[in-house]
């Protein structure tokens, strides 16, 4: 997360001096998009096996998570997740309509849309989580990684 700051922060100061930033022309931004919409169908795709660590793994080490006004700490989130898709008997995730990926940079991109999870866990409880969703996503130990989060959801939706 701080190295992606620090190279936004380079690119914005570059552009505030008169510089222009370096080329990132419109196909090289296109492969950087669909490089992130492939990995988010994976991501979706290993959701439904429900290991927790492979989920996880769609993750930077230290994501910023925000919900429905509350900012999450992510040391917690991760020790609450094992148990939580321990009880989980259905986890299966869609993109609910067009998925909007901006690219900002090479190693930089912010994914936009609503994701709808169907669930069901061990005590026979079944309800759909439906929630707007931010991700802001950087190249992490070589791979794409969710490095912030947002999720919002109507009053009472998101469990």
């Amino acid at each position: 997360m701080r190295r992606l700051a620090a190279g936004l922060m380079v690119a914005a100061v570059g552009c505030a001096a008169g510089k222009a930033p370096t080329a990132f022309d419109a196909t090289a931004r296109a492969a950087v998009a669909d490089a992130i919409r492939s990995e988010s169908a994976r991501m979706l795709d290993v959701m439904r096996g429900r290991n927790v660590d492979s989920v996880l793994a769609f993750y930077g080490k230290h994501t910023a998570y925000v919900g429905n006004g509350e900012i999450g700490d992510w040391a917690v989130i991760l020790a609450a997740a094992p148990p939580r898709y321990a009880t989980y008997t259905k986890v299966d995730c869609k993109w609910g309509g067009a998925l909007r990926v901006d690219v900002l940079a090479p190693e930089a991109a912010v994914v936009t849309g609503r994701l709808i999870c169907d669930k069901a866990d061990s005590s026979g409880k079944v309800w759909t989580e439906d929630v707007a969703r931010t991700e802001v996503m950087g190249i992490e130990d070589g791979r794409w990684r969710i490095v912030a989060v947002h999720e919002s959801a109507k009053s009472g939706e998101l469990k």
